[in-house]
């Protein structure tokens, strides 16, 4: 009505109804004859009106095969209650397809007859491509969830500050041994011991109180066992700001955690090793000053000084030689610059005053951004010839990945329909760019591993079996990255593969792996090598003898045992010193060496007794290589001052047989030896020759 109450005039509402985006439609009843359709239907159906007027049949020929009876049989409805609401499509002439949303109604006389069908038809074909989007979206989620490989749960936050557990992926199942019949409607307290669940309550109450997620770690006695846990917590939030729901994802970190321990352990057993040593190991400040943090014990033998007395003191300029003190200062600033480790020979004064000759290895640690952080190296006094490794790293607790959606045609065409943005910090590459094809991030995987990453993607999509890969990435910030990537196939209705898949950054993980791999190779190298003249110890020769009789046994093959010591080694000790008899000891097993064949095995049993295990190898020959042995020693010099030492060596032989066992074997070639012995010595004796009554002096 205008200000005056009059009706407004129709042709106000026809010039509305012709205006409109949406179609307006009138069929008269019961002859269902079109008798209005407004501009809009020519737009929306892609024909003119006047084609809708003359061909009542028209719009339901239009209608989509697979939604017309159910369209037709919405007419039944609107007679019967009056009004009806459908969703249905239909085809235009050039083949699009058209989502319709079309509301009617039955319009009644005065006295309850039916007189006329109208509505209101809507385009809807974008919302339902948002909605399709959508549903697609949740779906990848859903399915991400489900084949994700670590535990994600959901716990409902009550308004009396409750936490109730409502779900729990099959990872989470798996790793904790926690059903989801088992946990749904369960709460910490019901789950876990009063400690344990007092504990994760609390994480759950900050994550609340901050509104934002958190990330902690924790170890929990679970039905699969205690295990350590790295868990994000991220609040979920209604329409009032309020959080009604903690979304969380953990990881199994037992196995770091074991790996952290261990290396602590290393690192102490290490520790303890040192103070047994020359070799003096330190850790510094990244600045020129060089003010020691860490210095193994040693220091006090080999430069005199507590190592008390160094720890965070400006001492290292002070203690060199004046004459290196400038050289060694600038390759120092150097190293600080960034330009690599320095090796070097210089003189150190020790806590009397006189000067040490020693080697030096100093190497300057950064973390990711280039920072410096420490300064490392080690100190030894060349004559012992010793080099010790580093301190093992810290392992970072951050385990950076990113989701995706990989698709595979049969082409062998690739690329990432879907990818979180975390993919720039896995390959420094957004996802818009991942999406149109996987050619660069392909160009980020390290030359040497692009062909294993391949063949894995490859069987993966001929088995369908899960894919698992873990590479190295070139990133575009400059570092190299060790990855794991996880990933769940399945076959397209063309042919192609698409995979629902997780990728996270374990350089940390990697680098401590091959760090104890190293360290673990030195201990064991420690524990089977004499230190004094690198050759195989007691522990690691008898060990070699056992696993070749089995061989004895099993195939029947020769081999030989030799057992030998030194000639009168005290009086060499007592006339030279018992430095000079190492130098003797260590000179009998280098030139030894070169008489032995590669698959020969030297081990020192102790003192100056040694034996010579023979594979492969007949009592003649044995007697062969033995005496071509005790003749290369015999010729043998080693210089000790003005004066050179010569020594002789006693031998006994024996042929290894299917009864013996290694403390027989060793038994019947120390009989042997004894024969050389009181034969003379400086020769050698096979079992069974008698020494002829020489008495052994």
């Amino acid at each position: 009505m205008d200000d005056g109450g009059e009706v407004l005039p129709d042709d106000f509402f026809a010039s509305l109804v012709e205006k409109v985006d949406d179609v307006i439609w009138a069929v008269g009843y019961p002859h269902l004859q079109l008798e209005y359709l407004n501009p809009a239907a020519a737009s929306v159906f892609g024909r003119p009106v006047q084609a809708f007027m003359e061909d009542s049949q028209l719009w339901l020929t239009i209608v989509h095969p697979d939604d017309r009876e159910d369209v037709a049989a919405s007419h039944d409805r609107l007679l019967q209650q009056g009004q009806v609401e459908r969703r249905y499509r239909i085809l235009k002439p050039d083949g699009e397809l058209v989502w319709i949303h079309d509301r009617a109604w039955l319009m009644r006389s005065a006295g309850a007859e039916p007189m006329r069908l109208f509505g209101i038809a809507r385009d809807v074909t974008r919302e339902m491509a948002e909605r399709e989007r959508l549903d697609s979206t949740l779906a990848l989620h859903r399915r991400f969830i489900e084949s994700a490989p670590d535990p994600i749960f959901l716990v409902k936050v009550e308004p009396d500050d409750t936490f109730v557990f409502r779900y729990n992926n099959p990872a989470h199942r798996h790793q904790t041994g926690i059903s989801l019949e088992a946990l749904r409607n369960q709460t910490p307290d019901t789950l876990l011991d009063p400690l344990q669940a007092s504990a994760v309550k609390a994480h759950y109450r900050e994550c609340v109180r901050r509104q934002e997620p958190i990330q902690y770690e924790e170890r929990l006695e679970l039905p699969a066992g205690v295990r350590d846990w790295q868990t994000m917590l991220v609040p979920v939030e209604d329409a009032a700001g309020d959080v009604v729901e903690l979304a969380a994802i953990a990881r199994d970190i037992t196995p770091i955690k074991q790996a952290e321990r261990k290396s602590r352990d290393a690192f102490k057993a290490l520790d303890q090793l040192l103070q047994a040593s020359p070799v003096v190991i330190y850790e510094c400040q990244p600045n020129p000053e060089l003010i020691p943090t860490y210095i193994s014990s040693s220091v006090e033998r080999v430069f005199g000084f507590a190592r008390d007395e160094l720890l965070g003191q400006a001492v290292w300029n002070a203690m060199l030689h004046p004459d290196d003190a400038s050289l060694v200062v600038a390759k120092v600033k150097a190293m600080l610059a960034g330009e690599g480790p320095i090796q070097l020979n210089y003189r150190l004064r020790h806590r009397d005053g006189h000067y040490i000759q020693v080697q030096s290895e100093k190497r300057l640690i950064t973390d990711k951004a280039g920072h410096s952080v420490k300064v490392v190296g080690a100190i030894l006094d060349i004559s012992h010839s010793i080099r010790l490794s580093q301190r093992l790293e810290k392992l970072a607790q951050q385990l950076p990945g990113f989701i995706y959606q990989y698709h595979l045609t049969l082409d062998g065409k690739g690329c990432f329909p879907y990818a979180s943005t975390s993919s720039l910090e896995i390959y420094g590459v957004p996802p818009e760019e991942l999406a149109h094809s996987d050619e660069a991030a392909f160009r980020k995987i390290h030359p040497d591993d692009q062909p294993d990453v391949k063949a894995a993607i490859e069987m993966s999509a001929e088995t369908l079996s899960p894919w698992h890969c873990e590479y190295r990435v070139l990133h575009p910030g400059g570092q190299e990255l060790w990855v794991e990537g996880s990933a769940a196939p399945e076959r397209l209705a063309d042919g192609s593969v698409l995979w629902h898949g997780y990728i996270a950054d374990v350089s940390e993980r990697k680098r401590l792996q091959l760090e104890l791999q190293k360290s673990e190779a030195r201990f064991r190298r420690l524990a089977t090598v004499d230190m004094l003249t690198g050759a195989p110890n007691r522990r690691h020769f008898m060990q070699s003898l056992d696993t070749e009789l089995s061989r004895v046994k099993r195939h029947g093959v020769d081999a030989c045992l030799v057992m030998f010591d030194a000639d009168h080694f005290k009086r060499i000790n007592d006339t030279f010193g018992h430095a000079a008899g190492d130098e003797v000891l260590k000179a009998l097993v280098s030139a030894g060496r070169e008489q032995l064949r590669a698959s020969d095995t030297l081990g020192r049993l102790g003192g100056e007794e040694f034996a010579i295990l023979l594979p492969d190898t007949s009592l003649d020959v044995a007697l062969g290589v033995a005496e071509r042995f005790r003749r290369a020693i015999a010729a043998l010099h080693v210089a000790s001052g003005d004066t050179s030492i010569c020594l002789t060596i006693s031998l006994g032989v024996v042929a290894l047989g299917v009864e013996d066992s290694p403390d027989s074997a060793m038994e019947r070639a120390d009989k042997a030896l004894y024969t050389a012995k009181a034969s003379g010595r400086d020769r050698l004796c096979h079992e069974g020759e008698v020494p002829g009554g020489v008495t052994i002096s």
